[in-house]
């Protein structure tokens, strides 16, 4: 034994001495560890505090010794367990006596199964062991341990994603109860019945929990699963129901059907019928993983590009997807696809949020963030669109003359939560676009009369607008979350103050509108206040404004109309009209012409590509 540097406490010196012993460590390693404050401070709280019954101590990737007070979710390395017998502080002298230590494996249920397998079932189960005890006893010892030892036999398969099917008390005496059974006239073991029945009674119970299990569940308990959880489902159920076959089709397990049937038990018929479900489901779970195999990729392609590269996928897949369709026997069911199709959406969903960014939709540069949600907002509604086509033309589908089953289950049963997703981003796209159209009030300037005091209006209500949207914009909550109901109320009180500057700003435009002199400044003032004149409230005082624009042009083209005559009636009086200084006859005369068409062409230009009922 190594001789260990001596600590102020022997208690600590004990429990050193023990560490460098299991993990073959020299002392320095305990000296390194003891200096840190932190882990000093908990190696004396374990001895001192009669509340701390557990000390686990580890070694470190690093290779150093690292103390703890409770087993980590995740070990990954060998450990060694300190437990107090009761609660009370260690002393020295009683450190054998009221402590228990030992090795713990990094895979804990590993550890525990050999142990139960290699001590615990030879012991306890050896006939040896029971020779002053009564035979209940002894029954009843064999019976927990072999309950103890399936227990740990099933859950090592749960942990390695398998079904085991644990083998029935006295398997070892199968092989003779079927040489018995050839031999008519004798009676089996009704031990050996029991014992086999009662096994049957269990299989049935983990196979039909195993049949039970269905790929929707995790849609049902509200995960928001993607496909990956779809495919990996049958995945694991192909590998899981083969592992159940071989078991089944194993040489003691078919002998034990063989004596089942032979002493004509009443689970006999229930073992075939068993052996039977698996095999029928093995065969649609390997046609299943068959046909879903090919998704596989493309759905790691979506996953792969940037969302609005995800247009170019959306036809293939949807291709694959009717191609499943109408060529798995088990696979075109209206509930299998819907889940699919369902998880298909949650992809989208989570690909989009991701493109978004929650924390930044609506504080980033606004045009930017626009631009981003309306592309979103395109490659959802090309899904739907791609679904809404190839359901229609499913026809394109059948092979040798076979019909397609139609996608007869309502749409809603699909898109319910890429509705609710879709709406929630056209809800902020119009926040954006009011932000957009707002925001320009910041260079609206408006001249005339009283323009200076109409610009300090506008000025006004865009700073109560910036405010307006900076408190709204300024919430920590995931405005993407469809199940957020604050933001929705948030929206309805943003949505009242814009109402509200819209009125006011549809009071200074009729303003700056009577203000304008003539049809040109009238019109610029149409062109400054832009897109804003199309705001519904805003819209509703511009109505009332245009029959004037209609009467101001109709004069501008009766004084074009009186120039024109003027014109004429001089030509024929003074055989020439006067024309511009310095110009010729003709020249001036189409030069005279050409300008009154441009006093006429340029209002009705702007009425053409003016946005007005």
């Amino acid at each position: 034994m190594q001789t260990l540097v001596t600590t102020e406490d022997p208690r600590l010196d004990f429990i050193a001495g023990c560490v460098l012993r299991t993990f073959k460590l020299k002392r320095d390693k305990w000296q390194k560890c003891v200096s840190s404050e932190d882990n000093r401070q908990l190696l004396q709280e374990f001895v001192d505090n009669s509340e701390q019954r557990l000390l686990l101590m580890s070694v470190t990737a690093a290779g150093q010794l690292q103390p703890a007070a409770s087993f980590t979710a995740t070990p990954k390395h060998k450990a060694m367990y300190f437990l107090k017998l009761g609660k009370a502080a260690l002393s020295p002298e009683s450190m054998k006596e009221n402590l228990v230590y030992g090795d713990l494996s990094y895979a804990p249920l590993d550890q525990f199964s050999a142990l139960v397998e290699e001590v615990v079932v030879p012991l306890l189960s050896n006939s040896r062991n029971h020779t002053q005890w009564p035979q209940v006893v002894s029954q009843d010892i064999r019976r927990h341990v072999h309950s103890l030892q399936t227990s740990i036999f099933v859950m090592s398969g749960q942990v390695q994603g398998k079904t085991l099917l644990p083998l029935p008390a006295g398997s070892e005496g199968v092989e003779q109860a079927a040489l018995e059974t050839d031999k008519r006239g004798e009676i089996v073991d009704r031990s050996i019945i029991h014992s086999l029945e009662s096994a049957v009674i269990e299989w049935s119970h983990q196979i039909c929990a195993i049949l039970k299990t269905d790929s929707s569940e995790a849609l049902l308990e509200g995960r928001n699963p993607t496909p990956h959880t779809e495919l990996l489902f049958w995945k694991n159920r192909y590998a899981d129901l083969e592992c159940i076959h071989s078991q089944l089709q194993s040489s003691k397990v078919i002998k034990m059907a063989m004596v089942l049937d032979a002493v004509e038990s009443s689970y006999s018929p229930a073992f075939t019928n068993m052996q039977q479900d698996v095999l029928a489901a093995l065969e649609e779970a390997k046609d299943i993983c068959t046909y879903l195999r090919p998704l596989q990729c493309l759905f790691e392609d979506m996953e792969n590009v940037e969302f609005p590269d995800v247009k170019g996928q959306i036809g293939p897949l949807m291709h694959t997807v009717c191609l499943v369709w109408a060529n798995s026997r088990y696979y075109n069911t209206p509930a299998r696809l819907i889940v699919l199709l369902q998880e298909t959406c949650n992809l989208l969903i989570q690909q989009a949020r991701m493109y978004l960014v929650p924390e930044e939709v609506l504080r980033g540069e606004v045009s930017e963030c626009l631009m981003k949600v309306q592309t979103s907002l395109e490659v959802l509604q090309l899904f739907r669109s791609t679904y809404e086509d190839r359901r229609a033309n499913l026809r394109q589908y059948q092979k040798n003359g076979s019909l397609v089953r139609p996608w007869d289950f309502h749409p809603f049963l699909v898109f319910s939560g890429l509705d609710r997703f879709v709406n929630r981003v056209k809800t902020i796209k119009d926040v954006l676009l009011t932000a957009v159209n707002l925001l320009k009030l910041e260079k609206l300037e408006i001249g005339g009369v009283r323009g200076r005091a109409l610009s300090h209006q506008v000025q006004l209500l865009h700073q109560e607008f910036v405010d307006t949207f900076k408190f709204f914009t300024e919430k920590p909550y995931d405005c993407l979350d469809v199940n957020n109901m604050e933001f929705e109320k948030d929206v309805k009180e943003f949505n009242l103050k814009v109402d509200d500057t819209e009125r006011r700003l549809g009071a200074v435009f009729c303003q700056a509108f009577d203000d304008a002199s003539g049809l040109e400044n009238t019109f610029k003032v149409l062109d400054m206040f832009g897109s804003l004149l199309e705001h519904p409230l805003v819209a509703a005082d511009v109505l009332d404004r245009y029959p004037f624009l209609w009467s101001m042009f109709d004069k501008e083209l009766d004084c074009c109309k009186l120039l024109y005559n003027k014109h004429i009636q001089a030509t024929k009086e003074l055989g020439s009209a006067p024309v511009n200084k310095n110009m010729p006859a003709v020249a001036g005369g189409l030069r005279w012409a050409q300008e009154l068409q441009q006093r006429i062409q340029t209002p009705f230009s702007k009425f053409r590509h003016f946005s007005c009922p």
